[in-house]
């Protein structure tokens, strides 16, 4: 046993630089000195039939790290020519999970000087699968990924395998910083596959990414259109909280809304965005977004004149002040009335179902406020149904 001993220490110090890194012993000893001993064909093959079990003694079951590290050091001597991408491959497989920051590194490395894709893509799927319980491991290679995708979309390989999986690798390990180059994708519509892994990825990345959420959505280089699509992700993505979508949807109704009598900015972009912020805080109840609601609805009015949305679309807007219940929604919900009164005493016609609305939320809220308004819509030329809401209205007031 001492004489092999000897032997193999000999073998490992003529033929190999990392033979100190292997243990003595009898029990494997075969495998390693074949790899050792063997040229970079013999290393593969010998990676090819190996096995590794529990009981797999250490110095085998190191032998995948030595390829990988053998690749490392000899690459830049000889390319990645003379079955070196073939070695390395052999050896991707054997990482069930990265766990520690020296693997990742080592695979990182290799990534890097590889110029085979079918390699490239087997080491960023297995940081993906590993990213789960170990993003912090991967996050330092994520500039690096990239300037490298923005190198295959400038080459126009967006269905390449590396192309999609770097984009399935951000998303896995789901750092804020990957939420711009992503969405960059996802509005750009390079290629179908392309766009569906950049939403997919980008979904994991949205709950780490308010302020550049709120960042996009306030940009003015960002269109009404691209603000549309990020919202509609938001509303889609079930890890973020209604706290959240609600929160969002209020900036983005606030940073929409056009004041005074000039809409010719707001496009039929800009009004389906902001009815589906208000829609968004009408299903979550945000009281706090009350005041931005408010000032949402004199806008509206403006737009629906302009045939920009709907008379169902406007009437949305004021059961959603009804179901805020604050004081700002009895506020503009009354001077609202006021005005329908007013242009119906000058002669004028009124939309019925909107006035039905009105007068109907205010009856739900029973704000004694809304009284003079309410009355004297049974002294208008108003229809019968209309004034017998009011009447209604009227006796639903608190005092």
């Amino acid at each position: 046993m001492k004489r092999n001993s000897v032997k193999r220490i000999a073998l490992c110090a003529a033929f190999f630089v990392h033979a100190a890194a292997f243990t003595a012993g009898d029990s494997g000893s075969d495998p390693v000195i074949d790899f050792i001993t063997g040229s970079v064909a013999d290393k593969t093959a010998v990676l090819r039939e190996l096995v590794v079990t529990p009981d797999t003694p250490a110095d085998v079951r190191r032998l995948p790290q030595a390829a990988l590290e053998f690749v490392r050091t000899y690459v830049p001597v000889t390319g990645n020519g003379r079955g070196m991408t073939e070695l390395a491959a052999a050896a991707v497989p054997f990482y069930g999970t990265v766990t520690v920051q020296s693997d990742a590194d080592l695979l990182w490395q290799i990534f890097q000087l590889s110029d085979d894709d079918t390699l490239r893509s087997s080491i960023l799927r297995l940081f993906s699968a590993s990213a789960g319980a170990n993003r912090s491991l991967f996050v330092p290679y994520i500039p690096n990924l990239h300037t490298l995708l923005a190198e295959y979309v400038a080459s126009e390989k967006y269905s390449s395998a590396v192309c999609l999986d770097i984009v399935g690798m951000l998303g896995s390990v789901a750092d804020a910083q990957s939420f711009d180059p992503l969405f960059r994708l996802i509005t750009a519509d390079y290629d179908s596959a392309l766009t569906a892994q950049a939403v997919s990825a980008i979904q994991h990345i949205i709950p780490e990414s308010r302020t550049a959420i709120v960042k996009t959505l306030r940009s003015d280089s960002v269109s009404a259109g691209e603000k549309l699509q990020l919202f509609t992700l938001l509303q889609k993505n079930s890890e973020n909280s209604d706290f959240f979508k609600a929160e969002i949807a209020e900036n983005v109704l606030a940073v929409t809304i056009i004041n005074g009598e000039d809409i010719s900015s707001v496009t039929p972009d800009i009004a389906a965005l902001q009815l589906a912020a208000m829609r968004e805080i009408a299903r979550t109840g945000w009281p706090k977004a009350s005041a931005t609601v408010a000032a949402y609805f004199a806008a509206a009015g403006k737009e629906l004149q302009a045939g920009l949305i709907r008379e169902s679309d406007f009437i949305e807007i004021i059961v959603c002040l009804e179901k805020m219940a604050t004081t700002q929604a009895v506020s503009v919900l009354t001077e609202y009335l006021g005005s329908l009164n007013k242009e119906v005493a000058a002669g004028g016609v009124c939309r019925e179902p909107v006035v039905l609305a009105v007068i109907t939320a205010l009856g739900t809220l029973g704000d004694k406020t809304s009284f003079d308004n309410l009355l004297y819509v049974t002294y208008l030329p108003y229809t019968d149904t209309v004034i017998a809401a009011a009447r209604n209205a009227l006796a639903d007031l608190k005092w």
